[in-house]
């Protein structure tokens, strides 16, 4: 079992949301998240990344992370090279039973079947187009607050892990996920007759700020040209108070004691020496404040000085 923080991953539940439950979603996200399907015509995306009331989204616009954090880029680039036989088969399921059911009424969109026509790989290239310009104009601007509050809620998995053990902390994700006699259970919707067993060597866990309960993603158990480790996106801590797209998160006391001793430019060994804690401590929250925009640091000779954003060096 490992943890990833997914920048594709977050865009694709804020698609979700904004497709399928808008009011769920904050004023300030909800605009901005439809004005960059509007504004640059992400008809396809929309079309299929939503995932549909009926069923869920391909598994490939969701690339299994490589590491801890994958970049934008090289999520995209997972989902552009995607292997022909791997969208036909995904996309053959959507069409046929998950996303659009004809026992339903519901037939596949006439826009998806277009894009089709061009051929598999041309049709994840789209996608993967597509999802890129959702991602600069919807989430880029605020990723850095989100990234932290991610890598902040994982941080805090790890400590749970090792206070309690894996099965408490497994238990604590999510009000739908279950570790019950060995087997981890991601319990679906009652509207939902999806359902799935799989035999896995392991599984990625992964936290959104756009998701209220636990989601499985895994591919099809049979059948599937490119089986993927199984990942389960589970909601992040306090995510019922998401903030204003233009707002930072901060998360913590830890956080809140290190942004109250930098309103003068401190060093690493400074701050750990006042808080009583290890450098190596400190070093690691200093990142995630600095990749957030909470704080700005300067090199000085031989040493790196931190400081409370807003207040010069």
């Amino acid at each position: 079992m490992r943890f990833a923080v997914s920048p594709v991953g977050s865009a694709k539940d804020l698609l979700r949301l904004v497709c399928f439950s808008p009011g769920t979603l904050a004023p300030p996200w909800r605009a901005r998240a439809t004005d960059a399907l509007t504004r640059h015509r992400l008809g396809l995306l929309a079309v299929v990344g939503g995932g549909g009331p009926l069923g869920c989204a391909p598994d490939f616009l969701r690339p299994e992370p490589a590491a801890f954090l994958t970049d934008i880029d090289t999520a995209l680039h997972q989902i552009a090279t995607t292997p022909q036989e791997q969208v036909r088969h995904e996309l053959a399921g959507a069409v046929n039973g998950h996303s659009w059911d004809p026992a339903s009424g519901h037939s596949a969109p006439r826009r998806l079947l277009q894009a089709l026509d061009r051929g598999e790989e041309h049709f994840a290239h789209r996608l993967a187009d597509e999802m890129g310009r959702f991602w600069q104009s919807a989430l880029k601007p605020s990723w850095p607050a989100i990234r932290a509050r991610l890598e902040a809620d994982v941080t805090t998995r790890a400590s749970e892990i090792a206070q309690y053990g894996l099965a408490e902390a497994l238990n604590r994700l999510a009000p739908n996920l279950e570790w019950r006699d060995g087997e981890l259970l991601v319990h679906p919707g009652p509207d939902s007759a999806h359902q799935l067993t799989l035999d896995a060597e392991g599984v990625i866990l992964t936290p959104s700020v756009f998701v209220d309960c636990a989601l499985f993603c895994a591919g099809e158990p049979s059948g599937t040209p490119e089986p993927r480790t199984p990942l389960i996106v589970y909601p992040a801590a306090q995510v019922d108070c998401l903030p204003p797209a233009q707002d930072h998160p901060l998360i913590g006391e830890m956080w809140r004691k290190l942004l109250a001793e930098l309103s003068q430019p401190r060093s690493t060994t400074e701050i750990a020496q006042r808080l009583y804690l290890s450098p190596a401590t400190v070093s690691y929250h200093l990142q995630i404040l600095h990749r957030a925009g909470l704080v700005t640091r300067a090199r000085r000779s031989r040493q790196v000085f931190y400081q409370r954003l807003g207040a010069a060096m």
